[in-house]
Order: C-alpha cells, then structure tokens, then sequence
C-alpha cells in the first residue's frame, strides 16, 4: 500500500517531537501526538497528515489502522484523551521506549499514541488496548487502563516485532505463515518474561498442549510456506472462519516456549534466530 512506502520520510518532517540523548542526538521515541489530538481529534485522517503524508495516504492509513484498534471520533475519545493526558502515559510510555531500547539494543523509531476503539483490541480480553507495528515505526492504541503494566506489555510486543523486523533484514513482503507464528509467539514470550505472567494474552493459555499439536498437524505444519497476501495466511494466524479463535498466535507461542525450555534461552537471545529454528526442533518432535 501506498502508505507504506511514506514510513520512510526525511527525520526532519518529526525533528521537533523526538526525544534527545544527553548528547543531543536524535533518538525518536514517543512523539507528542496529544497535541494533534487537541486540534484534529475528530478528524483522524486530518490528524494523521500530522506525519507528513497527504490526504489519500492518511485516509489509506486511517483504514488500516482501524482495523487493528484505532478509535473512531465519540464522547468516550474525548474523555479517553484527557484520561490519558492525567495519566502522562505518552511520558510514560516513552519510558518503556528507553529502557527496552537499551535492553535490547533496539532501533530508534518513532511511536505513535493514539485512543482506543471502544469496542476493538486483540491483545487483551478487555478490549482495553492494541497496537501494530512496522519496521519503522510503532502505533499504540491505548484506553486509561488503571494497571500500567499492561501500557508496558503492549509496548513490548509491539517493540518486540519491531526489532526483530530490523535484526532479520527481511523484506516483510516475504514473511511467510511460519514467520509469522513465530513473530507473535516471541513477541509474547518477551511479555512473559519482562512483565510476568499475568500479563500475557488469554490466546496464550486458551489451548492444551495435547490440542495444540492436534490443531498443528491437523491446519498448520503443512501451510508455513503461506505468504501474507494469501487470504488462508491471516485465516489461520488469527483463527477465523473455520478455524479456532487466535490459532496461529497461539501455536506460535507454543512453538517458542517449547523451543525456550530445551535450548535454555532468553527472550533476547531468541530474538535474532531465523523461524526455522523454532519449527526444526518440532518436526525433530514428530520424527
């Protein structure tokens, strides 16, 4: 899409709204989208031309964002907004962006704050957030959730893909369907392991073991080479249709975890592995 392409604007276009190391150097980070909320909340394509894009490039953008959890204008946006502002959650926020940034040695990218769809989210059983991520930049959709940690969960799965987008110097056009189970399942493993249990997805506990290797050789094992433009990729990543609720995310996760406890590694460690890794050591399984 053409949007897509416009994620890789001059650094300039968001000089002001970056964050600075003690150096002064541009470090990007979380930019200060509460101000275009002031002035363009009930326009969202207005607000998202904030970015330097033009009109049709931000109605194309709005729309897929929608479909991951961005709000659309109400009463509740407007209160969510000056929710979250009594909250500083963009200073907070960019404080998960610092030390996840640091931990990981993570690229430096703009994250965009925006409220939640009263009604959407895939992360949380609430519906109280949701975010989606490219290899440039982050988009965060978040409600005034009373307990933080969960603003710091999402942000880790979304960084997550993001570095690991950035560390496999692969063009995303090419992720496959093994890409992607396991991209979500390192993402949430990462939550796991840097925000506790408590604050994984319920997709994660959803199956039992003994169901999720039926559910794999039964719909998955043989579809890994399915690329993201074929309509049975995100079918079986987020179980629709036919197929059990979040399926792909849950054998993801799964497959890491499995993969975790033999090989005794961290969620950083895991990071910079090829997918195949993940899937070889379960096929050795079935053998």
């Amino acid at each position: 899409m053409s949007f897509i392409e416009t994620n890789r604007m001059k650094e300039e276009t968001y000089q002001q709204d970056f964050s600075n190391d003690e150096k002064g150097g541009c470090l990007m980070g979380v930019i200060e989208t509460s101000k275009w909320l002031d002035d363009y909340a009930e326009e969202p394509e207005k607000l998202l031309m904030k970015k330097g894009i033009t009109s049709k490039e931000a109605a194309e953008l709005y729309s897929y964002l929608k479909s991951f959890g961005m709000y659309t204008p109400s009463l509740y946006t407007k209160q969510l907004v000056l929710s979250l502002k009594g909250r500083n959650a963009w200073k907070k926020v960019n404080l998960f962006y610092k030390k996840y940034r640091a931990l990981w040695k993570g690229p430096s990218i703009p994250v965009y704050i925006f409220p939640v769809q009263a009604s959407r989210g895939i992360f949380s059983s609430g519906l109280k957030k949701s975010g989606v991520s490219f290899k440039e930049e982050i988009y965060l959709f978040l409600s005034d959730e009373e307990d933080e940690k969960e603003w710091e969960a999402l942000f880790v799965h979304e960084y997550h893909h993001c570095t690991r987008m950035n560390l496999l110097k692969k063009n995303p056009a090419e992720y496959t369907l093994m890409d992607s189970l396991i991209f979500e399942g390192l993402a949430e493993d990462a939550v796991k392991e840097y925000c506790g249990d408590h604050y994984v997805s319920e997709w994660t506990k959803k199956y039992s073991e003994l169901l999720l290797r039926k559910l794999w050789n039964q719909h998955i094992k043989n579809e890994l080479h399915l690329r993201k433009n074929d309509s049975r990729h995100d079918q079986l990543l987020l179980g629709r249709g036919k197929y059990p609720s979040m399926l792909g995310y849950a054998i993801g996760f799964y497959l890491v975890g499995k993969f975790r406890e033999k090989n005794e590694m961290s969620a950083r460690q895991m990071m910079i592995l090829d997918s195949n890794r993940f899937i070889e050591d379960e096929k050795a399984g079935e053998d």
